[in-house]
């Protein structure tokens, strides 16, 4: 979920994790893990102050983790709610490397060849500036140059510009309106992606079997997360989760409303009517996601190279190969009119 600045902090909740299984004194084995940091950097910093409040003994180790940026809110909120605050750290660590944002899986196949695209007009831009000073000459040797030449009735600068502004233009609406869906609108992309829905619930899932596994309850888990939940767009879906919880309605409904595949619905109704405790209704689910994700991922990645590229490719060939006839036929004609 978040990238490290420096490689102690990293491996911080790990090393903390394994000495309160031993046992260890935490303000002693924090002590212990900033003598092998040798650069005062702003980690070990943030770490001296973090074992002063330790000192004080006022504050719960997660409550000073938190205050210091060791936690943040919503890991904060997993240890808090846990059964104990070793549990809780653990089910932090299971979760620290989940990532369900696709983009650097557009790159390749979306983004380069559009990137492609971009440049080929811009090309014909450049070309375009260079043919009229060509023009100019050329015409004081023959007034028919245009004909000889064969110009393309393409080859305006209108046309140009309309093309280089489609294309940026396409290339800022799908990085931008995905980003924008993915982080607050998740429903929308449900509905025409459901490979991102795979993605998001890998991660959603096995957080809630890890809260439930922890023995906090599936309601109390649901309010955690509408107020706490990385991904602002699916807070208002927790929130009526836990309402829908509270008013022991069924929970289909919900993912529905949300345009999760019919795969994720049909599981959970059908859990619903065997009444299978949500903790193995979640297992299965973030098992299913996985599975349906690699199985999704590799085709739409597939079908995004032929569309994109194909563009990509017809743009380029057309255009460039009209280019590099007209400076033959104009190299032709210069040598001609010498």
């Amino acid at each position: 979920m978040s990238m490290f600045a420096d490689p102690y902090e990293q491996f911080l909740l790990d090393y903390l994790v394994t000495k309160l299984d031993n046992g260890s004194n935490t303000r002693r084995a924090l002590l212990l893990y900033s003598e092998q940091i040798t650069r005062e950097t702003n980690f070990k910093k943030r770490l001296m102050a973090a074992i002063k409040d330790m000192e004080i003994g006022k504050h719960k180790l997660e409550a000073i983790l938190h205050k210091h940026k060791f936690l943040n809110s919503f890991q904060f909120s997993l240890v808090v709610n846990s059964t104990s605050t070793i549990d809780g750290l653990r089910l932090v660590l299971s979760f620290k490397k989940a990532n369900s944002n696709l983009l650097l899986k557009m790159i390749n196949p979306i983004f380069v060849p559009l990137s492609i695209v971009i440049g080929t007009f811009y090309a014909l831009i450049l070309y375009l500036d260079m043919l009229q000073k060509d023009l100019i000459q050329l015409k004081k040797m023959n007034p028919d140059v245009e004909q000889f030449l064969g110009i393309p009735k393409y080859f305006t600068y209108e046309i140009a510009y309309t093309g280089l502004g489609i294309s940026i233009f396409v290339t800022a609406f799908i990085f931008f309106g995905y980003v924008y869906c993915e982080k607050y609108k998740p429903a929308w992309l449900y509905k025409v992606f459901k490979t991102q829905a795979f993605s998001d619930g890998r991660f959603m899932f096995r957080i809630l079997n890890g809260m439930l596994s922890a023995g906090i309850s599936f309601h109390k888990t649901s309010l955690i997360l509408s107020k706490d939940y990385f991904k602002e767009g699916l807070r208002p879906f927790f929130y009526e989760l836990a309402d829908i919880i509270n008013r022991n309605k069924k929970l289909f409904i919900v993912f529905e409303k949300y345009n999760f595949p019919a795969i994720i619905t049909a599981d959970i109704k059908l859990s619903e009517l065997s009444k299978t405790s949500f903790s193995e209704v979640t297992k299965s689910l973030y098992q299913t996601c996985d599975t349906m994700y690699e199985k999704n991922i590799n085709y739409m990645v597939l079908q995004w190279k032929f569309m994109f590229w194909m563009v990509a490719m017809l743009v380029t060939v057309i255009i460039g190969s009209d280019i590099i006839n007209l400076v033959i036929s104009t190299f032709t004609f210069k040598t001609l009119y010498k």
